[in-house]
C-alpha cells in the first residue's frame, strides 16, 4: 500500500511522513509531560530538573537553563536549573558557557509576551502565574532553529509546571517562616508572662512579711508599675504575634497542613492574651492601702524602690493637718507616681518633695534635676491623651485624684532644673487658727 502511494502520488508519502512525525513528537511530547508531573511529588528540585532534562531531550537544545527573576518569589529553594551539552544538570548557572549566562541575563530583565525564539539561537519561555512573569525557561541553540508548535506547546507546559511548584514552594516557606516567627513571638511573651508571674508571687510573700500599712502601700505602687508594664510591652508582643498569624492564614490553603498549624498558633496567642488580661488585673489591683500620717508615710517612702544614685529629701513645713483616708491614699499615691517616673525617665540625681499646710489649704510638690519638659506634661494633659492611650497612665490617675479632690495640679520647670509637679486642695481651718 506504501508503495503504492509513493509511486501514484509521491506528495502523499511526503505528507504521510510528516504526519507519522509530528504525531511520534506529539507521543514524545506527552511522555515527557508525564515524567515531570511524576517529578512534582518529589518537590520543586526535581521537577525543576526534569523540566530543563525534557527540554534538552525533546528540542535537542545544547543548553537549557530555567531562572527566576531576582524581585520574585525570594522564599523558593530553586532559583536556577541549567541543563548543559554533557547532559549534567546543576543548580547555578557558575559553569555555564558565558554565552548562555549571557542571554539568561537579558532574558531575565525583559518582559515577553508569550514564547520567543530569537535569531541567535534562543527560544524564550516566560514562566507566568495569574498574570505575573516569574522567571523564564530557555532553549539555547548553536544558530536560530525554529520549533514546531508541538514543541512550542510542549516548553510552555513545562515552563509553567515549573512556575506553580515554585510558586507553592515560596508560599509554603514563607508561611513556615511567618509561623516560626509567631512561635517565637509568643514562647517570648509566654516567658515574660511566666517571669513577671513569678514577679507577683514574690511580691504577695514579700507582703505578709510586712508590718505597717506603708510598706503595703509601697508594694501596691509596685504592682501596678508591673501591671503598667505588662500592659505596655508585653502585651502588645502578643497582639503582634496574633496579627503576624492571621495574615499568614490568609495566605496559605484552608486545608494545608501549614493552615492547621497557623490555626494552633493563633489559639495559642489567644489564650496568652487572656491569661495576661487576668494577671494585669490581678496584679493591678489590691484592697491594702497606707495608714499612717502623710508626713510620715512620704518619709518612708525614700526608702523604696529607688535608684541607687538618686537623693531622696522631704520637707515639711507647716502645722500638719488631720486629712480623710481617701486624701492621703491620693496624695501619697501621686507622690509615688512622681517619685517612680523621675527615678525612671528623668535622669534625675536629686528630687525634693515638699509638702506645705497653710491655713485653708495644702500643697504637695515634687521637683527634680533632670531632664524633663513640664511643656510637654501640659500639652498631654490638656489634650486629655493621658486618659486616651495606654502609655501614660501614672498622669491619668494624677489628673483625676487631683480633680477628685478639687484641687489644682500644675507642672513647671523646677528651680533644681528638672520639673516641678504640683498639687493644690483646700483644707478646713484647723480650730483656733485664722486663714493665712
Amino acid at each position: 500500500m506504501l508503495t503504492g502511494i509513493r509511486s501514484s502520488k509521491p506528495t502523499f508519502y511526503a505528507a504521510y511522513r510528516h504526519s507519522t512525525e509530528s504525531l511520534q513528537r506529539s507521543v514524545k511530547a506527552i511522555d515527557h509531560i508525564a515524567n515531570v508531573l511524576v517529578a512534582t511529588a518529589q518537590g520543586p528540585a526535581e521537577l525543576c530538573r526534569s523540566v530543563v532534562r525534557a527540554t534538552a531531550e525533546h528540542v535537542g537544545a545544547q543548553w537549557t537553563v530555567l531562572a527566576l527573576r531576582t524581585n520574585t518569589l525570594p522564599d523558593a529553594a530553586i532559583r536556577e536549573v541549567m541543563h548543559d551539552p554533557t547532559g549534567l544538570v546543576h543548580l547555578d548557572l557558575n559553569q555555564a558557557d558565558p554565552t548562555v549566562s549571557r542571554r539568561t541575563r537579558d532574558a531575565l530583565t525583559r518582559s515577553h509576551d508569550g514564547i520567543t525564539e530569537l535569531p541567535d539561537g534562543t527560544v524564550v519561555v516566560p514562566m507566568v502565574v495569574d498574570g505575573e512573569e516569574l522567571g523564564v525557561l530557555l532553549a539555547c541553540f548553536a544558530q536560530s532553529h525554529p520549533l514546531e508548535q508541538v514543541d512550542l506547546a510542549l516548553l510552555k507546559i513545562l515552563a509553567n509546571q515549573a512556575a506553580v511548584s515554585l510558586q507553592s514552594n515560596d508560599l509554603i516557606a514563607r508561611s513556615q517562616r511567618l509561623h516560626r516567627r509567631a512561635e517565637a513571638l509568643y514562647d517570648e511573651a509566654e516567658r515574660q508572662a511566666a517571669d513577671l508571674a513569678d514577679r507577683h508571687r514574690q511580691l504577695a510573700d514579700a507582703r505578709h512579711s510586712l508590718d505597717s500599712a506603708l510598706q503595703r502601700e509601697v508594694i501596691d505602687h509596685e504592682r501596678h508599675r508591673i501591671a503598667r508594664e505588662l500592659h505596655d510591652s508585653v502585651a502588645q508582643h502578643v497582639v503582634s504575634a496574633g496579627l503576624t498569624i492571621e495574615w499568614c492564614r490568609a495566605e496559605v490553603d484552608a486545608d494545608s497542613e501549614v493552615r492547621q498549624r497557623l490555626d494552633h498558633a493563633k489559639a495559642l496567642t489567644r489564650t496568652a492574651v487572656e491569661q495576661l488580661r487576668a494577671a494585669i488585673y490581678a496584679i493591678g489591683h489590691t484592697d491594702r492601702e497606707p495608714d499612717q500620717g502623710l508626713p510620715d508615710m512620704l518619709h518612708r517612702l525614700t526608702t523604696f524602690h529607688l535608684a541607687a544614685d538618686l537623693a531622696v529629701t522631704v520637707r515639711v513645713e507647716g502645722r500638719p493637718v488631720a486629712l480623710s483616708r481617701e486624701q492621703e491614699q491620693s496624695l501619697f499615691r501621686i507622690a509615688s507616681e512622681c517619685l517612680f517616673n523621675t527615678a525612671q525617665h528623668a535622669h534625675a540625681r536629686s528630687t525634693i518633695i515638699r509638702l506645705t499646710y497653710a491655713g485653708d489649704w495644702l500643697r504637695l510638690s515634687v521637683n527634680d534635676d533632670g531632664d524633663g519638659d513640664p511643656d510637654v506634661l501640659r500639652r498631654l494633659a490638656a489634650s486629655n491623651l493621658a486618659a486616651r492611650d495606654g502609655y501614660h497612665r501614672g498622669l491619668a490617675n494624677m489628673i483625676t485624684r487631683a480633680a477628685e479632690m478639687q484641687g489644682s495640679l500644675k507642672f513647671r520647670r523646677a528651680r533644681l532644673g528638672g520639673i516641678r509637679v504640683e498639687i493644690t486642695i483646700p483644707l478646713p481651718s484647723a480650730p483656733g487658727e485664722s486663714s493665712a
